[in-house]
């Protein structure tokens, strides 16, 4: 039964457009030589096999509302075995990274969704030392985490929302907002192809039904179908018709 609950919201997912829920891991994997990636949640335990815009919130913790230890990048094997394709793996002992492929995006909750550059005095670090703003992103690779020799790891990077007075939690503070960036993801040295462009909704101080709105939004108008999705759902087809030949010949 654990397989048919998991694999049952995957196909809707696959035929219905992928739909992100906040505070997703990431789940990076090996699919046709390159970098697929999809989505899981530690707290319900959903997955999703392609996913491709992520939520997170700050002010998750009192006395530092504005850093958080998201997004994470996860393909372990107690959701990724007999669920993604390739048991989710990725090439062994190679080091996973990112690339920032754009400058900060921002939009303030109101109306209908409309992304623009971020307010001026706002910037967003990254792994402790990368700094993207409304004008200007460092495109330089950066180390997420290595695979080790099973092929899997289990890394959260450091996100902190910067103003003037840096991160500071009194006023005056980043604006109330959903801020945006798009990166991709790469295993140098390994041959493998870099994934599509991913994107990372950051939600400060406002509904979860806007973070919502945002990521439907990013989901519509920023990620085109991947060419990966007619090969995923075909293998995750005869994956399932497997294990149902299988479960057949068992005995009564």
């Amino acid at each position: 039964m654990r397989f048919f609950r998991k694999v049952v919201p995957v196909l809707m997912i696959l035929s219905s457009g992928a739909v992100a829920r906040a505070d997703f891991d990431v789940v990076p994997y090996e699919l046709a030589g390159k970098i697929v990636t999809g989505g899981e949640d530690d707290v319900t335990g959903q997955v999703n096999i392609t996913e491709r815009v992520y939520g997170f919130h700050f002010d998750e913790v009192a006395s530092h509302p504005f850093i958080i230890t998201d997004p994470g990048f996860n393909n372990g094997t107690s959701f990724t075995v007999g669920v993604f394709p390739n048991n989710g793996l990725l090439p062994a002992s190679k080091d996973l990274a990112f690339t920032v492929l754009t400058n900060l995006e921002y939009w303030d909750g109101r109306g209908a969704v409309s992304f623009g550059a971020a307010p001026v005095s706002v910037s967003l670090g990254l792994n402790h030392d990368l700094l993207i703003d409304a004008t200007s992103h460092v495109p330089d690779i950066s180390t997420i985490g290595n695979t080790a020799a099973a092929g899997r790891l289990h890394v959260h990077i450091e996100s902190d929302l910067n103003y003037t007075d840096g991160t500071d939690k009194n006023p005056p503070n980043a604006p109330d907002g959903l801020y945006l960036i798009g990166m991709k993801l790469s295993l140098p040295g390994s041959g493998i192809a870099d994934s599509d462009p991913i994107f990372v909704v950051y939600n400060n101080n406002l509904d979860d039904a806007i973070l919502d709105d945002a990521i439907a939004w990013a989901n519509a108008n920023l990620v085109p179908e991947p060419p990966t999705w007619s090969l995923l759902a075909t293998s995750l087809g005869a994956f399932a018709a497997s294990r149902w030949r299988k479960r057949r010949r068992l005995p009564e």
